[in-house]
């Protein structure tokens, strides 16, 4: 009996709306809870329906504009000793008994999670952040109308440590590109009227915050220089919470290196040391700073510092190696090539997906590439294969090159290669190519047919290439293209081009 009354006892708590296509498997994660409660802020969809099959709390709410407020509202309906609030787009990753052990020894009455983001595709670099995520029911509740945080009950906000081996993966960036208008009217509107409210209290802190808040908002909403204004009165780095603080620098500095506005980016580096003197994050700014401005070696003294492995400060953990793409190039750069090669590889061997691998071939040379080629796994070697197809440049076809060099039988490569050849490579190139995907049955992929249809082509070469395509393969995909690049060559070198098809496809042109 003793044991039992030991055992604390958890709430899930979250606010959705129109989430079925993600809300079951958040909600499955969860299962092991003692308590879910779902606050339903005016779903159109199936989400009422997804929810109860998990939960009969499931509360048919309202929103009015205020994260804070709604979170609250559902809290009002949790009775267990602690409160884990996750989002519909979320899941728990970790198991619940581990989660019951920390919480039965606490001493703290709120805690972070690492918060996972799932990359968008196979060649993006997965982000983890930290947040406050698991409080006391008893003794505190949710405040600010946008980036809610949790606050004591007596209006003292908290931040508790990072609990080890828990850990959310979020899903919902995969398709953020497509809301990001939508999200940026509705923050930027929920966040004035915060910074009203807080101007009527005549709350410093509460204003710099909502200025913070409406600072980034506006970044998303495209609105640069009234962001820019906007941080200016912000910034308050003695009033502002320190999470704020960065978050409002980070923003600041990455659309002023974007835009170019080099002095205003500098700036921003500047007043992050303020606030963070010794973060890891600071230093890899001021490296892409450096380099954007050609002080190469402030660059890497700058990056020198970072350590293997850090902490950002909200307390997510941060790897030198993320950023390997920028050490690389920037040692290449200064003429340290056999530096960059051995920071290369190191990432590989470490599995990050920083390295962009066509800018290799220009950095470090084939020959070097080849070497590294050596040390990548099968996924990495797929990965590297799309971002090939994606550039489609003459670097990424040297790239793929090499790779069908070490691997003749790999569909990622050939078909990667399918994209790039009709555009960057020539009819010679299209017909070997041709070869290597139709010996693996890759016939929709024929660069052969592709490059008869690309337009930035010769039109003699298009036309012998559809010629060849319908000769040797039977392929008649390739005939419309056959007529339109026929259509397009000059009349005083069709007696040429004729007897040149003439040897390609006997018969073919007068046939048609």
């Amino acid at each position: 009996m003793a044991a039992n009354r030991q055992r604390v006892t958890i709430s899930v708590v979250m606010i959705v709306k129109d989430e079925e296509d993600v809300l079951d498997a958040c909600l499955s994660s969860v299962s092991w809870a003692d308590e879910i409660v779902v606050y339903d802020t005016g779903s159109t969809d199936g989400t009422r329906d997804v929810a109860r099959r998990y939960t009969d709390t499931v509360i048919d709410g309202y929103w009015d504009d205020d994260f804070g407020a709604a979170r609250n509202r559902a809290l009002a309906h949790a009775t267990g000793d602690w409160v884990l609030s996750i989002d519909a787009d979320e899941i728990f990753e970790s198991q619940g008994a581990t989660l019951r052990k920390h919480l039965a020894k606490a001493s703290s009455g709120t805690f972070g999670l690492r918060i996972l983001n799932q990359p968008r595709t196979s060649l993006d670099e997965p982000y983890e952040f930290t947040a406050n995520r698991i409080f006391r029911r008893r003794g505190h509740r949710w405040g600010d109308r946008l980036h809610e945080q949790i606050y004591t009950t007596d209006g003292r906000p908290t931040a508790g440590p990072v609990l080890a081996g828990i850990r959310l993966l979020h899903t919902g960036y995969v398709d953020a590109q497509a809301l990001a208008t939508t999200k940026a009217a509705r923050n930027i509107a929920i966040v004035e009227a915060q910074l009203a409210d807080a101007l009527a209290a005549d709350d410093a802190r509460a204003a710099a915050v909502a200025r913070a808040h409406l600072a980034r908002s506006l970044i998303l909403a495209a609105s640069w220089e009234r962001s820019q204004a906007v941080a200016e009165e912000a910034w308050v780095p003695d009033v502002l919470p320190a999470l704020v603080a960065e978050a409002l620098v980070l923003g600041q500095f990455t659309m002023a290196l974007m835009l170019d506005e080099l002095p205003t980016a500098q700036l921003w580096v500047d007043r992050w040391r303020e606030v963070n003197p010794t973060g890891a994050t600071v230093d890899i700014a001021q490296a892409r700073l450096s380099e954007k401005v050609g002080d190469i070696d402030r660059a890497l003294t700058s990056l020198g510092r970072v350590p293997t492995v850090s902490r950002d400060s909200a307390g997510g953990a941060l790897r030198r190696d993320s950023v390997a793409d920028l050490e690389v190039r920037l040692l290449a750069r200064a003429g340290r090539e056999p530096e960059a090669v051995k920071v290369a590889s190191a990432a590989l061997r470490a599995g990050s997906r920083a390295l962009n691998p066509v800018e290799l071939i220009d950095q470090l040379g084939e020959e070097a590439v080849g070497e590294l080629l050596a040390a990548t796994t099968a996924d990495q070697r797929r990965a590297w294969a799309l971002r090939c197809g994606q550039a489609a440049t003459g670097a990424a076809l040297r790239l793929l090159d090499l790779m069908v060099e070490r691997w003749p039988d790999d569909p990622a490569v050939l078909v990667a290669a399918a994209r790039v050849v009709p555009t960057m490579g020539t009819f010679e190139e299209a017909v070997e190519w041709s070869a290597r995907l139709r010996r693996l049955g890759l016939d929709e992929y024929c660069t052969l047919v592709a490059f008869a249809a690309e337009p930035s082509q010769a039109p003699r070469d298009r036309a012998l290439a559809a010629a060849l395509a319908y000769s040797a393969y039977h392929d008649g995909r390739a005939l419309p293209s056959l007529d339109d690049a026929l259509d397009r060559v000059p009349t005083q070198r069709m007696p040429e081009l004729v007897e040149q098809l003439e040897i390609v496809a006997p018969g073919l042109v007068a046939m048609g």
